[in-house]
């Protein structure tokens, strides 16, 4: 059984806690979160866990604790490895990743920008490469994109083909049926010119789009010139209505995203187009390769983002446990699998 500290008891941090507390092969033996609706409270109580809900149990028994120093002083079980759930921007987490390393965790992040930031946050992965192999532990982001359907998916695919000249993805999300955080994070609901000026901040839409480019890059052994990312909003042109949210006429509905990677000579190798809006038609997932021969991939009604988070996050710990010390991504590891507990 692994024993596991969790990092973050966000929406996407309690979903995978709530996955690993109804598993046999695992066992949750501390959590951190410095909030103060969190801090000091137990686990179940957190997550408003019944007293029938797979390891309500032992989430009683368990404290939240505002530091990771604090929580693995209170943990009866040394664990093995942490995951890590609190922020997407690599500048923020890079230190709680050093930190948890210098403990002696291996971790599982689901921080969007770590999945491949060589290229884009070279310095941070340095650090953190660093660390964990000094302490002779592994780090790795993972999620369902980055980290799946946009990137690994299409380098699995190409593994069906002689050549490969060209990558698209589409994929298309309907934010109408995810949580609220995820419908604030493609502003649902603003006006265009509140959601320009967010998106001039570049902590707006999706994050993690530009490391996916880079990824396929590296998996296929081009070298990019360029990589680009447009964020564009998308407008309603008749009402939106859901229990909680309205958006009128000429209001957004969520992000038009794309990004785009150009190689020495200019030619576009890789164009990755994100729709994810409110009352989006059709959701799916579609992978086409241009090459020898010719591939096509289509996931109807989509991969769901937050299920596929935390299931790609516990299926990755087996193989981050069995890895060389270091930094990597999943392009480094084999491929993460459902095992049965």
């Amino acid at each position: 059984m692994t024993p596991i500290l969790q990092l973050g008891l966000g929406p996407i941090g309690q979903g995978i806690v709530r996955r690993l507390l109804a598993r046999s092969d695992s066992a949750i033996v501390g959590a951190v979160d410095p909030a103060p609706d969190k801090a000091g409270r137990s686990v179940a109580e957190v997550l408003g866990l019944a007293p029938s809900d797979p390891g309500a149990k032992a989430a009683r028994a368990l404290r939240v604790a505002p530091s990771l120093a604090e929580a693995l002083a209170q943990a009866a079980q040394r664990p093995t490895v942490a995951v890590h759930a609190t922020s997407s921007f690599l500048s923020q987490v890079a230190p709680q990743l050093v930190e948890a390393a210098e403990h002696g965790l291996n971790v599982v992040s689901t921080c969007e920008e770590l999945a491949y930031p060589w290229r884009h946050h070279p310095d941070e992965a340095r650090a953190i490469d660093e660390a964990a192999r000094r302490a002779g532990v592994t780090i790795l982001g993972t999620g369902v994109n980055p980290g799946f359907v946009m990137d690994f998916l299409p380098v699995c695919l190409a593994g069906a083909a002689a050549s490969v000249s060209h990558v698209h993805v589409e994929r298309v999300v309907d934010a109408g049926s995810r949580r609220g955080p995820l419908k604030r994070k493609v502003g649902a609901g603003l006006t265009p010119d509140a959601f320009q000026a967010q998106a001039a901040t570049g902590t707006f839409g999706h994050i993690g789009l530009v490391e996916s480019v880079a990824m396929i890059a590296a998996a296929f052994g081009w070298s990019l010139d360029q990589i680009t990312s447009d964020l564009q909003p998308k407008i309603a042109q008749e009402p939106y209505e859901s229990p909680d949210l309205t958006v009128p006429p000429g209001h957004v509905l969520g992000i038009d995203q794309v990004a785009v990677g150009l190689d020495e000579q200019g030619e576009e190798r890789i164009r990755l187009h994100l729709q994810m809006y409110v009352g989006a038609p059709n959701p799916h997932d579609t992978i086409r390769l241009q090459g020898e021969p010719p591939l096509e991939l289509t996931i109807p009604r989509g991969t769901p983002g937050d299920l596929a988070t935390a299931a790609a996050v516990i299926n990755a710990i087996p193989n981050v446990l069995a890895a060389s010390p270091g930094l990597k991504t999943v392009i480094d590891l084999p491929p993460a699998r459902w095992r049965q507990p």
